[in-house]
């Protein structure tokens, strides 16, 4: 968890903070979809032993954002905010040597770009396949 911490504060992110708590690790940092996209505070949550890695928008609140549509690609989170579904676990998109920096970072990030979009068209641009869905499309056949 040393080398993860150490990967997160050389980012340099104005304003991030790194801290643990616990076993798990919190990067707490303001992110940006592109030049002109909103600021979101993010909370990624590194686990101990290899477990993947977890991505909270805290703010704004996406919920309020979306004006009662249902998000795609995101998780149900007991906590404050909105638990992002970046990455397909089968696909091994991710696995624990990868930096945070080539993909979680990143993949927040354009997360939130197709986000803003879906926020204007009601389209979801950014491909991929929800776990739920998947789940769903097997137990109907």
């Amino acid at each position: 968890m040393a080398q993860r911490a150490a990967e997160l504060r050389i980012l340099r992110f104005p304003d991030a903070t790194v801290r643990h708590s616990g076993r798990t690790l919190l990067f707490k940092a303001e992110i940006a979809p592109g030049e002109f996209g909103r600021l979101y505070q993010c909370l990624l949550k590194v686990k101990p032993d290899c477990q993947q890695p977890d991505v909270i928008v805290l703010e704004p609140d996406l919920q309020v954002l979306a004006g009662g549509r249902k998000i795609p690609h995101t998780y149900a989170y007991e906590g404050k905010g909105t638990r992002l579904c970046l990455w397909w676990p089968r696909g091994r998109d991710w696995i624990p040597t990868m930096k945070m920096a080539d993909t979680f970072i990143p993949w927040t990030a354009e997360w939130l770009y197709y986000f803003e979009l879906w926020l204007t068209t009601g389209e979801w641009s950014g491909g991929g396949e929800h776990p739920e869905s998947t789940a769903r499309r097997w137990a109907q056949r």
